[in-house]
């Protein structure tokens, strides 16, 4: 074995260490695995590696740090990224270690295809502000001197405000943009145009920031408990703890990696997910130090933050910082979105930004939106994210939770005005909703589940099984009754209850004994329609069946407000990787709660880079769409399937025990074998059952392990 290719895996992880330890032996590769940074450097010198398998994201020293080290030993070996984190961190990383003189031979995904490390093996070893930036006129600034700012930072007198974003297809709340404001004692009102350069210019620009950052980060934690225990504000508090906050960062502190990491801290601390913050940097703020700038902003995309693109269409860099930056988000400058209305070529600017950035698999925001007309326009060509002064003007912290307590049910002109903002009334059939009535009418065995939907005079299904029929009129209906309290209606039979035994539902077609009906909200907490189950007999319903409908309600409620067509792969219509990853958290939520058994299955599709190459792309997205095709034919029409990487598909079954595992696959061997493909791919799967506290990645890494060992028993 002394001419073996030697392989060194760094990795926090033991049981992926070890998995890539066996797949590298099993292919004559001398692998050796730590978990330990300093062992790694040991290592490094001990044995010298053709190939490096470095995680990014580790506790002790990330992997940005590890690749910096690196280059700094001048490390000859070729290296291979690997992480859970999204493919455009793990293309950005890549891009920081060849900017730091690093070779780096392929990015390996996690869950990761053997056959993908096995190919990145086989080469040949290369070694044999919080508003913080618009910039303002110098002479400004000087007139206020830099004590009176470092004062007014100590005592809090530099306060913020926010600004609500609104969901541009639905017009619900998404998230607040954090602005910084100065209400000077004897100056009076300073701009943010004003202190920001004297901040950058006199070395307080972290200062300041951290004090913004820190006084939203507060406000923003304790948000959903300011609205108090009214239960009539339940939807409205989770809907807050899953929007987003942005704050602006100064040019000037991109290179302090001390701030970034007690921005960290002050998160982790208050209980705030990363992926909740979105940093927003100005087209020309990471050009100072290029090489710099990707380092600092990938190790904040591996850490969860988001990161926009501020005032873009306005910098001469554009297109290059949006190929070189793992950037999350792109928002068009407002000097476009103010003119739209009258300026052709500022509406050919903002539709081209926005085709640019969903190509690019970015959301794409506008800012200074100051009519509906603009708005109903930004909604008509795509655009995701909206703010401005046609929506909300930017308010305090107070003044928020006014603004958050408008909407009240007992406002049926409001009710209905959100309801129709959705743009979801008779519209097409959809795959997201039926996919939950279905595990509704399974779960609860009833043989009626629908989504209703509450109009003015009528309801309306969304989504129906069991019943063919698409609205019946409102003055007969049960939902009209669900909509009127935050509790779940249940009428056990309704032959009995005399508010409903005259009704034609129940006298006739389709003849209601029993029905439960849990209200279904959006917008700041309306209650649109409902969830509901119904049978033909008289039944029971538990507080703890109660409990599971009102879960499964919220599946509802979080497609209302969920990014449908950034959770979409577009070759196969099936949920990407991030609509994935968003929808297991409540499938598994589910289970955990109601004492339900899942698998989930890991699939993937055999040496499919090969059989691109000798058949062409185009046969290959036909093979992908096959395949998707015998997933969904296999599988149960309530089970999530998503396409989880370019060759990779998951299944998450809820509701099944042994051996339903091994029968759904000996179902998909079945029709493989009869399927008439022209090209025909073969694939390979492993699978996992949900355990108590797992997670989905938890149970997608153990599903890899049981794929691999199904291969190497497949090869012995």
């Amino acid at each position: 074995m002394t001419d073996a290719i030697r392989l060194l895996i760094l990795d926090d992880d033991p049981l992926t260490g070890q998995t890539i330890t066996n797949i590298a032996t099993l292919a004559g590769v001398d692998a050796r695995y730590t978990d330990d940074p300093l062992e790694f450097f040991r290592l490094i010198k001990e044995m010298n590696p053709d190939f490096i398998a470095l995680d990014l994201v580790m506790p002790r020293m990330d992997g940005v740090q590890v690749m910096v080290e690196l280059a700094r030993l001048r490390c000859p070996a070729d290296i291979i990224i690997s992480s859970g984190v999204g493919g455009r961190v793990l293309d950005a990383a890549a891009r920081s270690a060849s900017e730091h003189g690093l070779n780096i031979v392929g990015v390996l995904p996690k869950p990761f295809s053997p056959a993908r490390l096995r190919e990145l093996l086989s080469r040949q070893p290369a070694g044999s502000a919080p508003a913080l930036h618009r910039p303002a006129n110098p002479d400004d600034s000087e007139s206020i001197p830099a004590h009176e700012l470092a004062d007014a930072i100590s005592r809090n007198d530099i306060t913020v405000v926010y600004q609500p974003k609104i969901n541009c297809r639905t017009g619900l709340l998404a998230g607040f943009e954090v602005l910084a404001r100065w209400q000077h004692p004897t100056r009076g009102a300073i701009g943010p145009d004003r202190f920001i350069p004297l901040a950058e210019q006199s070395g307080l620009i972290d200062a300041l920031t951290e004090s913004v950052m820190l006084q939203s980060l507060r406000w923003y934690s304790a948000l959903p408990a300011s609205l108090g225990d009214d239960v009539s504000f339940d939807y409205l508090r989770r809907r807050l703890r899953e929007i987003t906050l942005s704050v602006n960062i100064s040019a000037s502190s991109l290179s302090h990696l001390d701030l970034f990491e007690r921005l960290d801290d002050y998160c982790q601390s208050m209980g705030i997910r990363p992926e909740r913050i979105i940093f927003e940097l100005t087209e020309t703020c990471a050009m100072e130090d290029p090489v710099s700038s990707l380092d600092i902003l990938t190790r904040l995309r591996m850490k969860g933050f988001h990161l926009s693109i501020d005032d873009f269409g306005t910098g001469f860099s554009s297109m290059l910082q949006l190929a070189r930056l793992p950037f999350s988000e792109i928002k068009i400058d407002k000097s476009f979105v103010m003119t739209a209305g009258e300026s052709k070529e500022s509406r050919t600017v903002i539709k081209t930004i926005i085709d640019l950035g969903h190509g690019l698999g970015l959301y794409t925001s506008a800012e200074g939106i100051e009519s509906n007309e603009t708005l109903e326009y930004l909604r008509s060509i795509g655009c995701d994210l909206a703010q401005g002064y046609a929506i909300a003007r930017p308010m305090t912290g107070d003044a928020v939770l006014t603004w958050l307590r408008k909407g009240r049910n007992d406002d049926e002109e409001h009710r209905l005005q959100v309801l129709h903002s959705l743009n979801i009334l008779d519209t097409e059939a959809d795959e997201r909703f039926d996919r939950i009535t279905r595990l509704a009418t399974r779960l609860f065995q009833v043989p009626i589940s629908l989504f209703s939907l509450v109009d003015s005079n009528r309801q309306w299904f969304k989504s129906a099984v069991g019943l063919d029929v698409r609205e019946t009129a409102r003055d007969i209906s049960f939902c009209t009754h669900a909509i009127r309290e935050e509790t779940i209606l249940v009428v056990n039979d309704a032959h009995i209850d005399p508010r409903f035994r005259n009704n034609d539902l129940v006298t006739g077609a389709p003849h209601i004994r029993f029905y439960a009906g849990c209200p279904v909200h959006a917008d700041t907490g309306i209650r649109l329609g409902t969830l509901c189950l119904i049978d033909h007999k008289p039944r029971e319903f538990s507080l703890f069946q109660q409990k599971l409908l009102k879960h499964v309600a919220q599946m509802v409620e979080n497609e209302l407000t969920a990014d449908y067509v950034a959770h979409e792969d577009p070759l196969t219509s099936l949920l990407n990787r991030r609509g994935f990853d968003a929808r297991s958290i409540e499938a598994i939520a589910l289970c955990h709660d109601a004492g339900l058994h899942a698998c989930l299955f890991l699939f993937d599709l055999l040496e499919f880079k090969h059989f691109n190459e000798q058949h062409g792309p185009a046969a290959g997205d036909r093979a992908l769409i096959e395949f998707n095709r015998l997933l969904r034919d296999t599988f149960r029409g309530s089970d999530l399937i998503a396409r989880y990487g370019d060759d990779d598909f998951v299944v998450l079954m809820i509701d099944i025990t042994p051996p339903g595992p091994e029968k759904a696959l000996a179902r998909l061997a079945a029709a493989a074998e009869l399927c008439l493909s022209e090209h025909p791919i073969r694939h390979t799967a492993g699978w996992a059952m949900l355990e108590d506290g797992d997670s989905s990645q938890q149970l997608i890494l153990r599903a890899s392990q049981s794929m691999q060992l199904l291969r190497n028993t497949s090869m012995t």
